[in-house]
């Protein structure tokens, strides 16, 4: 198996690089001298980013725009790599959102986080990861959240979306691993981005509270880019995250429901 860091001329993709957590990541790589794809929804942001990374560093950057939750994404954002030339040695997949709210007064609103979240990501790992095993090298990096390790209420189909993204990356792992394709997991917790907001949360208690608990996403990259360039199955990104995690684990499953339906109903208020 090739190691990510011998290889010269290595591209890494990233969704979602328009800012937070895929901004850093794209920042790491590229002073590591990685050329990259960076995909998100705002041109002008990937390219205002892509302006920055070239002038900074010796490597070339490509901008792909494009909506991951709409049908057929996987496949443009692999036509686009085709078409340029480009075979992606390091699959980033950051891009994700989520919402806040009760499950059955959300309705139908979940179904494009839901193909975010879970689609997208499923279509560019079966795209991209049958490249790479055809190639026998190559490693995807999937970026999940500590919320899918526990039943969140108000978070329930967020929460239940990135139990997918751990469950599926894990079996990913095993299946690609006799082709010399690696799949690692990141589980971050609070991050100090946008994300409360962009759920939809007013609360500004709730914020407080995040944000003081929060990685800063560079934190957060940087655990990500080391956990997957040392092949690792996942990884809690945080002490704190961690001990969480594992307390979490031990705690009866609606026990820990109804201890975060009490903390949420708490900071929402």
């Amino acid at each position: 198996m090739k190691e990510l860091n011998e290889k010269e001329n290595q591209w890494a993709l990233i969704t979602g690089a328009s800012g937070g957590v895929g901004k850093e990541i794209a920042k790491i790589l590229a002073k590591k001298g990685w050329n990259l794809v960076l995909v998100a929804r705002s041109e002008n942001k990937l390219l205002d980013l892509s302006k920055e990374l070239v002038e900074a560093n010796s490597v070339d950057v490509k901008v792909c725009s494009v909506d991951l939750s709409s049908e057929d994404s996987a496949k443009k954002v692999f036509d686009f790599c085709s078409e340029n030339n480009v075979v992606v040695d390091l699959l980033i997949n950051n891009a994700g959102c989520g919402i806040f709210g009760s499950s059955v007064e959300l309705g139908s609103k979940v179904l494009p986080m839901l193909n975010l979240n879970i689609v997208a990501l499923t279509q560019m790992c079966a795209i991209f990861g049958k490249q790479m095993q055809e190639n026998k090298s190559g490693s995807i990096l999937n970026i999940g959240s500590i919320a899918g390790n526990q039943p969140t209420p108000m978070f329930a189909s967020y929460a239940a979306s990135k139990a997918y993204v751990l469950n599926y990356s894990l079996a990913l792992r095993h299946e690609l691993s006799k082709y010399g394709v690696n799949v690692t997991c990141v589980q971050p917790g609070y991050i100090r981005t946008d994300f409360d907001a962009n759920c939809g949360i007013q609360s500004e208690k709730y914020k407080k509270f995040s944000y003081k608990n929060g990685m800063t996403a560079e934190a957060v990259a940087k655990v990500a880019v080391k956990s997957v360039l040392k092949k690792r199955s996942y990884v809690r990104a945080g002490f704190t995250n961690k001990i969480l995690a594992f307390f979490s684990g031990l705690i009866p499953k609606n026990f820990l429901a109804w201890t975060l339906s009490k903390s949420i109903s708490s900071l929402t208020k």
